[in-house]
Parts: structure tokens; C-alpha cells; sequence
């Protein structure tokens, strides 16, 4: 099982908020889930691949993307 937590990175400071947390079963799930969270965003920097590489590397997955004009931050982990 993997979770994921998207947050909205504020322009006005290093505040960070929180916009959507769940689970999910696999790393395909997870990348799934994120696009449809974050539709504008490219999807090339949600590989499945890259995900668990990334995993098995340093145990998460993140990501600073930007969609609909805003900036976004994506964590992809195992729960353990």
C-alpha cells in the first residue's frame, strides 16, 4: 500500500497546504490517482517507473509541479 499527499505550495511564504491525502494499493494506482487529482499537470513526471525507482532509492517519491497556475507538492510513499 502506498500513500499520497498533494499540498498547494503558497506564493506568499513557505507555507504549505494540505489538498488531498488517501492510499492506494500500487504504484500504478498512485500515479492514476495523482493525474486525476492534478489533470493540467504533465504526465510525464508520474511515471510508474520513476515512482518506484524513486521508492527503493530513498523510500518517497516527490515531486514540485505546477497546475492551473498554482504549485503543487507530491509525496508517493509506502506505508509501512
Amino acid at each position: 500500500m502506498f500513500r499520497i499527499a498533494i499540498s498547494r505550495l503558497a506564493d506568499d511564504g513557505p507555507r504549505i497546504v494540505p489538498e488531498h491525502r488517501g492510499t492506494v494499493l500500487s504504484v500504478d494506482e498512485a500515479v492514476r490517482a495523482v493525474l486525476d487529482r492534478l489533470p493540467a499537470v504533465d504526465p510525464a513526471a508520474f511515471t510508474g517507473r520513476a515512482v518506484q525507482d524513486s521508492v527503493n532509492r530513498v523510500n518517497d517519491f516527490r515531486r514540485d509541479v505546477v497546475a492551473d497556475g498554482h504549485r503543487y507538492r507530491v509525496i508517493i510513499a509506502p506505508m509501512m
